[in-house]
């Protein structure tokens, strides 16, 4: 059933809006609702209708409720991110521009690797070519194109705000330019191509652009105040005939700027385009408490969308936000393992609770009082799988059986051939356009071991990347490679190296190995047909998307940095370190960007469902060299204070002792002592 806002906005025809969609409104529901609608009653084709989202795991969830909502006679539209959209459009069309259909998509350090190699001749300094890195990625989040004159004068603009003028400035644009010749030469991609290139595809080809305008007759943009310049310039460059765009998003939720995320885009298309805009502002998710009190915070930014979110739930007992204050972080951390350990022990699942915090270095502390409790605990997006060495070697595997040219994948993969080095790998690259083939100047075993190697990859590329953690396990020489690092690592710890012990130690990397080749099974799913150079672009799309850890049936507290909690949600929610100098996170004593902290903590307010709970320490070592030093609770407790009364529960030494663990002083007087505090 849906309530009178969202059925407005499922029953938005044709033409331009905008969905102000606040935390726990059920905007999901509803734009999957609208789909269907426009699929199976409005007469709109699936070829014709896009839903773009800001992660898989989003796309994922939104296809499977729509494969739901729809009779088998109607097909899925196309579902996923922007660069997922982008890659689509290169695979399909990319010759038009120099992109072969089997180009592949290097990781992040592979391609910093190449960039760097460029800029090394203009700017020796490794540091300057750190900040020049920078400001090639802001070039590209502002979707300006190095080979299009017209957005010359832009990206010179941006030299001189990066500091990079006169020599340093021609000396940047000339290797950005020898980078982009070598990545056509290469037939590689980085993340950043998958927008830039489709733009520059659309651009240069009119007849094409208006084709896939006239073909897309719906386009629905989700979590849309977290999409940056380049991807809004994509955006109007396919935008269909009658402009029926829907961008969904909360600016309130804006937390990404950092990257480059530019929510002032949703309103210059309401404005640009003159859409109607629909408001989504009943929570179903949390209690009048965390509502109110998160609406509260948020409103102190200036130049938001107005909205007003009201809970929809009734009050509990004892709605409330509380605050715990403690001498230090590891008093802290035992506080937050005592009431989670007491909430399991009534009767509460692992599962149902989050610890979120600012920096991930605080989930260290987390973990030890965890572990001390016996609390069984998950940490979401800790690590990146892909930043491990075997994943990164399993996928230049995969790269290079799709594409013999992938130079980056060629010198990562030249570790599994005895005798081939960096300057082996040069002699075959500087040889021809099929590297693998180009063994004239090698030694009599390293020739060998890459004629073996090109046989391998030829019969990886035939079975289909399906296979591809399977041919790793079965390659001898990756094998090989795989037991080399897992007897140093024991050698290193003084541990026995016996064959069972080599498996043990094997088994992380490869339960790291099986959860890509998972993600890759999950992203072959939504296109069952297709030839083999499209099923390994899509199945490579793991290098740009990144994964999550397996999932387990385990019940697990989760513990994860504020951003890695966006979209998520948990019955209880402890905020570890609710002070100033981590919310806001200040930097020398900076702030750099206070309505965006502002933000991310109604984020982490508004993932609760029934509790939150703010954890402060007057004492905390911030990683900055600095030791152990005096925070105060945040400011932002005041503004929360402004819709919702905050409860203060006084866990130091020397307060007054009480057999309640959830004591609470009166909050106008605690307030007052904390904001006296601050000034």
């Amino acid at each position: 059933m849906l309530d009178p806002d969202q059925a407005k906005v499922v029953a938005h025809e044709t033409g331009p809006a905008a969905v102000l969609a606040g935390a726990g409104s059920g905007k999901t529901r509803c734009t999957t609702e609208r789909a269907a609608r426009r699929l199976t009653e409005s007469g709109v084709p699936s070829e014709g209708l896009v839903l773009l989202t800001f992660t898989n795991k989003a796309a994922a969830e939104m296809r499977e409720r729509l494969r739901k909502r729809l009779p088998e006679s109607v097909k899925l539209p196309w579902i996923g991110t922007f660069h997922s959209f982008g890659n689509r459009l290169l695979r399909s069309h990319g010759r038009l521009i120099g992109v072969p259909a089997n180009a592949t998509l290097m990781d992040a350090d592979d391609a910093s690797r190449m960039l760097d190699a460029f800029l090394a001749v203009p700017l020796p300094d490794k540091s300057r070519r750190i900040d020049a890195i920078r400001l090639h990625e802001a070039i590209c989040a502002h979707g300006l194109d190095i080979t299009d004159e017209a957005d010359m004068e832009q990206i010179e603009t941006l030299c001189a705000s990066h500091g990079f003028s006169g020599h340093a400035r021609r000396g940047f644009i000339e290797a950005l330019r020898r980078y982009e010749a070598e990545k056509r030469r290469a037939s590689v991609l980085d993340f950043a191509d998958l927008i830039l290139l489709p733009q520059r595809l659309l651009k240069r080809h009119a007849d094409l652009r208006e084709r896939l305008r006239q073909q897309l007759r719906d386009i629905t943009v989700d979590e849309a105040q977290d999409t940056d310049a380049a991807q809004f310039r994509l955006l109007q460059l396919i935008t269909p005939l009658d402009n029926t765009v829907l961008l969904v998003g909360d600016d309130d939720q804006a937390i990404y700027e950092w990257r480059h995320a530019r929510p002032e885009n949703m309103r210059e298309f309401i404005e640009r385009y003159g859409a109607v805009v629909y408001r989504l502002e009943r929570n179903y998710r949390s209690t009048p408490a965390i509502v109110s009190g998160g609406a509260a915070l948020v409103r102190h930014n200036e130049n938001r969308l107005e909205k007003n979110p009201y809970a929809v739930r009734q009050a509990p007992p004892a709605d409330t936000v509380r605050v715990v204050e403690y001498d230090d972080a590891e008093s802290m951390a035992d506080g937050v393992a005592e009431r989670i350990a007491a909430a399991i022990a009534a009767g509460a699942s692992p599962a149902d609770i989050a610890v979120l915090y600012r920096k991930n270095r605080l989930a260290r502390i987390v973990e030890t009082a965890l572990l001390r409790h016996g609390i069984p605990y998950r940490i979401k997006a800790g690590t990146d799988l892909l930043s491990y060495a075997e994943v990164r070697m399993m996928l230049a595997a995969g790269r290079l059986a799709a594409n013999r040219r992938d130079v980056r994948a060629l010198a990562r993969l030249a570790d599994l051939v005895p005798g081939l080095g960096a300057k082996g790998v040069g002699h075959m690259i500087a040889a021809g356009d099929d590297p693998l083939l180009q063994t004239g100047r090698l030694s009599a075993k390293a020739a060998e071991g890459v004629r073996a190697l090109a046989a391998a990859l030829e019969e990886l590329y035939r079975r289909g990347p399906a296979e591809l953690m399977a041919w790793c396990e079965e390659y001898g020489p990756f094998r090989t490679w795989l037991q080399r690092r897992a007897v140093a690592v024991l050698q290193s710890a003084g541990r026995p190296t016996d064959p069972q012990s080599i498996e043990q130690a094997l088994r992380p990397a490869k339960a790291r190995m099986s959860a890509v080749q998972t993600a890759m099974q999950k992203r072959l799913e939504t296109m069952p047909e297709g030839g083999s150079d499209e099923r390994w672009a899509l199945a490579l799309e793991v290098v740009a998307a990144g994964t999550d850890e397996a999932e387990t049936s385990e019940a697990k507290v989760t513990l994860c940095t504020v951003h890695a909690s966006k979209g998520l949600e948990w019955p209880t929610v402890h905020i570890f370190g609710f002070s100033e100098q981590l919310m806001p996170l200040a930097r020398d004593g900076v702030v750099d960007n206070l309505p965006e902290e502002r933000r991310l903590a109604y984020v982490a307010l508004t993932r609760a469902q029934n509790e939150v709970v703010l954890h402060h320490a007057d004492r905390l070592d911030l990683g900055a060299g600095s030791g152990l030093e005096r925070l105060v609770p945040s400011r932002f407790l005041q503004e929360i204070a402004v819709g919702q009364a905050v409860e203060c529960i006084d866990r130091r030494a020397g307060a007054p002792p009480t057999n309640d663990p959830d004591r609470k002083a009166a909050a106008r007087d605690w307030i007052a002592q904390m904001r006296k505090a601050i000034t």
